[in-house]
């Protein structure tokens, strides 16, 4: 059972985001910054798209050493795209004790505070690895948390027909607005799935948005 809850104001909202208010779509890249995070930047920036960056501090590249991974983040940053909060080290959360859980989030937020001044609002467990009881931490530390209801799957494939088809398989029989989980750590995605995603979505008629732009959400029974 779904239920659907509005966003009223930029206050933490309870449960797990998955989708977006019908006609929109937001696309979330997860596990960067890496090699490729500047490319996708200035693709989307061509376009007019916005987009939401889900960070690690400590996965591809270690954001507290490498300065090429924070000029990457203040460069989504300043080009209006959202900065969220991945975790520190990409872990399953479940595995993990509730102060273990803080200091992983901590420690990002003090990296996210060093590069561009601001806390992540939103979060992403990796995995999609979550429960009740880590919802309700992380709603406390004020974390809004976003899995996803369109999954590419260029984690597995790295091939675009493949891809495409995941995404089309995906929308069949629903009617809301979409979450597509991206991954800018690869070469393909950047310079193949991107583009075609972006022409997908637009050639269906949707809006682009940021998953803070996404206006409701599915809670879902866990």
């Amino acid at each position: 059972m779904y239920i659907l809850l509005y966003i009223v104001d930029a206050a933490v909202i309870k449960g797990n985001l998955q989708a977006c208010k019908p006609g929109y779509f937001a696309l979330t890249f997860d596990d960067g910054p890496n090699t490729y995070t500047p490319e996708l930047i200035d693709t989307l920036n061509q376009q007019g798209i916005p987009a939401t960056f889900f960070i690690n501090g400590l996965n591809f590249m270690d954001l507290e050493t490498s300065i090429f991974a924070q000029d990457a983040i203040a460069k989504a940053y300043r080009s209006g795209h959202q900065i969220a909060s991945h975790t520190y080290t990409h872990p399953h959360l479940t595995e993990l004790s509730d102060k273990e859980i803080e200091i992983e989030m901590l420690r990002l937020e003090n990296q996210t505070m060093h590069i561009i001044g601001k806390r992540p609002a939103y979060m992403r467990p990796p995995f999609g690895d979550i429960n009740k009881h880590i919802i309700d931490l992380l709603n406390n530390l004020g974390y809004t948390i976003v899995t996803w209801s369109l999954d590419t799957k260029d984690y597995e494939t790295h091939n675009l027909s493949d891809e495409m088809k995941s995404v089309s398989v995906g929308m069949e029989g629903s009617s809301h607005g979409y979450i597509a989980l991206t991954h800018d750590v690869y070469k393909q995605t950047v310079e193949e799935l991107a583009i075609s995603l972006i022409n997908w979505a637009r050639d269906k008629g949707f809006k682009f948005c940021t998953v803070a732009e996404c206006k409701f959400l599915l809670l879902d029974k866990v």
